[in-house]
């Protein structure tokens, strides 16, 4: 085996490993799938050129959160991600027809904040404890205690919202 072909194989394999994650991290930060696949796509790629050594999985899964969160951060800063108008404001929600989307929790986290649906997916989704959450974002774990309270209290409002 030559050694590119080597090289391949250890990405394909840590590739295969988290890009679920990654695209998870993605869709609750972005909030729609073509945006959440580009930017999972620019994580990986960016972790090719960047040729990083992990000393573990976990390693590995904690540096490519970062990335994705650090990643879809910078696309919401883009001036043009602001002058986007949603297409499907004309499509039937649930109180006119009736019923839930199938998948309702997400379109629920979709309103909220990216920095908050980044949260409460790492604790809820991933099960990642706030001690771990904290270091893995780089904030005070009282800083992610706060937000993550301020995250269930604005993701309770829009709950109630819909259904007073």
């Amino acid at each position: 085996m030559k050694p590119i072909d080597a090289m391949e194989s250890v990405f394909s394999e840590l590739y295969e490993r988290h890009i679920d994650t990654v695209y998870r991290v993605c869709y609750a930060m972005m909030g729609n799938k073509p945006d959440a696949e580009d930017a999972a796509q620019s994580v990986f790629v960016k972790l090719m050129r960047s040729n990083m050594v992990f000393r573990s999985v976990v390693h590995e899964k904690a540096w490519l959160i970062t990335a994705a969160r650090n990643h879809c951060r910078d696309e919401h800063r883009r001036w043009w991600r602001k002058k986007v108008v949603k297409l499907d404001a004309g499509m039937p929600n649930e109180q006119e027809t009736g019923r839930l989307p199938q998948d309702d929790m997400m379109d629920y986290l979709r309103r909220l904040p990216p920095g908050h649906r980044l949260l409460l997916y790492l604790y809820y989704y991933e099960g990642y404890k706030l001690p771990e959450i904290a270091e893995m974002l780089g904030m005070n774990i009282n800083t992610v205690k706060t937000r993550m309270r301020d995250a269930r209290k604005r993701l309770k409002r829009e709950l109630e919202e819909d259904f007073l």
